[in-house]
């Protein structure tokens, strides 16, 4: 999930890892945002995963005790990503760290993003996705967008 730090005007990359009950975080201006820092934003997430969890029955038929189910999950910092030069990109390094790991493509992810060409690019994307909605005349199942937009 993208998360937008309440103690700082910076995005980070929140990843629930169901296998590993953890929290990876992907952090792209680690020379300013320290750890603590991004420790205290996700810290009400980490505590409050579980709860919702074992509220909806996921731990149910896993034989583990309620008392473990519900610990706060542990936080991991993603190392070695490539990280943001200046304080006004972060929204678009969330972008490519989602779009690398939807991909499965993480190991692959450069060490260096080209930001102006990546912005090109997610542009393209979306003037091209919207114009083939318009010529195809599909609709997304959307019903807070206007019909009319």
């Amino acid at each position: 999930m993208p998360l937008r730090m309440y103690n700082s005007a910076h995005w980070i990359l929140c990843r629930f890892d169901n296998k590993e009950m953890c929290l990876n975080i992907y952090n792209s201006y680690t020379k300013i945002v320290k750890e603590p820092v991004v420790l205290e934003a996700v810290l009400p997430f980490s505590v409050m995963i579980p709860y919702l969890l074992f509220h909806t029955g996921f731990f149910e038929g896993k034989n583990i005790p309620e008392q473990e189910a519900l610990k706060p999950l542990v936080v991991k910092m993603v190392p070695k990503l490539p990280q943001q030069k200046n304080d006004g990109d972060c929204e678009i390094y969330v972008i490519k760290y989602a779009e690398y790991f939807i991909n499965e493509m993480l190991n692959e992810m450069p060490k260096i993003f080209n930001i102006a060409q990546v912005r090109k690019h997610l542009a393209t994307q979306l003037y091209v996705y919207a114009k083939r909605k318009q010529v195809e005349n599909y609709d997304t199942d959307n019903d807070w967008v206007p019909k009319d937009v």
